[in-house]
């Protein structure tokens, strides 16, 4: 990519570049997968002129905050990924993780709460009051 921006020239301001690098978030829809490509992508243009390595630390950090999923993103974000596919790899452990836990707790509490239908006998005695009237 940068070969052939050197040979053929950015039309694009850095500044431009580096905007459209901060406004980006992840589409609804979008694949993690496509996310993580679409800001690469991104930071290249925006950091071409600055180290690879700082260009590659701003890419998964923009990747980890602009991920739909807040929580993951945060969770990925805490473990300071080193590179795109070690967040990827972070964010589904946790949305898996999330998953389990969410089933568990649903089948926990359609075990342990169960309500049924029991007229007592004050309810019975106001319907024949009401039949009467």
């Amino acid at each position: 990519m940068r070969k052939m921006e050197a040979r053929f020239g950015s039309k694009e301001l850095p500044e431009t570049s580096r905007v459209k690098f901060q406004q980006a978030t992840q589409q609804p829809g979008e694949l993690l997968e496509d996310w993580a490509d679409r800001v690469l992508t991104l930071a290249t243009p925006a950091f071409r002129d600055l180290p690879d390595l700082f260009g590659q630390r701003e890419a998964v950090t923009k990747f980890c905050q602009g991920c739909n999923g807040r929580e993951a993103g945060k969770h990925a974000f805490f473990e300071r990924p080193r590179s795109i596919q070690h967040a990827v790899h972070l964010i589904r452990h946790y949305q898996y993780v999330s998953q389990v836990m969410d089933v568990k707790k649903a089948r926990k509490y359609d075990k342990e709460i169960a309500v049924n239908a029991v007229q007592s006998p004050g309810d019975v005695r106001f319907e024949k009051l009401e039949k009467a009237i």
